[in-house]
């Protein structure tokens, strides 16, 4: 069967959507020693998502012994509130929510006295667990292929909901240098203003000191 040039455009299309959702998922690696008087208490991070934006957090203890714990929590810094926190050991992940368009603090800290250093690995990505999705496959009996459509089109719906996220602190930060802009174009205004106002006053005060001593 032949296809029409709008079809072929539009597949052309869905097919960069498609492969730009694969390539651009992001993630941050974080991998660090924790525990023991030199190393010091909880470490946090900074992630910067949409509200309800899902999150998973690969964890790993690199080196260190089964009975390595620690302890992960998520804190919305915009209204304080705690969404999550967790002790961990050995090695999983962590499904996370962020809570609103403010950033949020991810902190580890070790569990317990924690008197022996310990390595920890934690990576951090956007979007569910692959345990999210084989349960929803095995509740709606979904095959590979409608499974993988699923996973397409929420990493789609995450990308468009970060570029309007994005989009909106630009507007944001836009009106902020505008009002920047404005209060600068008044600060010379002021500052030749009171330069004229002192020098009114500073003649006025010389013509009266010369007339005081006779000098003029």
């Amino acid at each position: 069967p032949s296809c029409s040039g709008g079809s072929v455009h539009s597949m052309a299309m869905w097919t960069t959507a498609l492969l730009f959702a694969l390539v651009c998922q992001g993630a941050s690696a974080f991998q660090f020693v924790i525990g023991g008087p030199e190393n010091g208490g909880k470490q946090c991070f900074v992630v910067e998502q949409p509200e309800d934006t899902p999150l998973v957090a690969d964890y790993s203890f690199p080196g260190a012994s089964a009975k390595a714990k620690v302890e992960v929590s998520m804190v919305d810094a915009y209204s304080g509130k705690e969404l999550f926190r967790k002790i961990v050991s050995e090695e999983g992940h962590l499904s996370l929510t962020t809570g609103s368009n403010a950033k949020h603090n991810l902190c580890v800290s070790p569990y317990g006295s924690a008197t022996t250093p310990m390595a920890f690995a934690l990576n951090v990505r956007v979007g569910h667990s692959d345990a999210f999705y084989e349960e929803m496959a095995s509740r709606e009996h979904l095959d590979g292929l409608q499974l993988e459509v699923v996973r397409l089109n929420d990493k789609l719906a995450q990308m468009l909901n970060e570029a309007d996220y994005m989009k909106k602190r630009e507007v944001e930060f836009h009106e902020m240098t505008e009002g920047m802009d404005t209060n600068a174009k008044w600060w010379p205004i002021l500052q030749i203003s009171i330069l004229l106002i002192t020098g009114v006053f500073q003649v006025k005060h010389l013509k009266r000191f010369f007339q005081e001593k006779r000098l003029v």
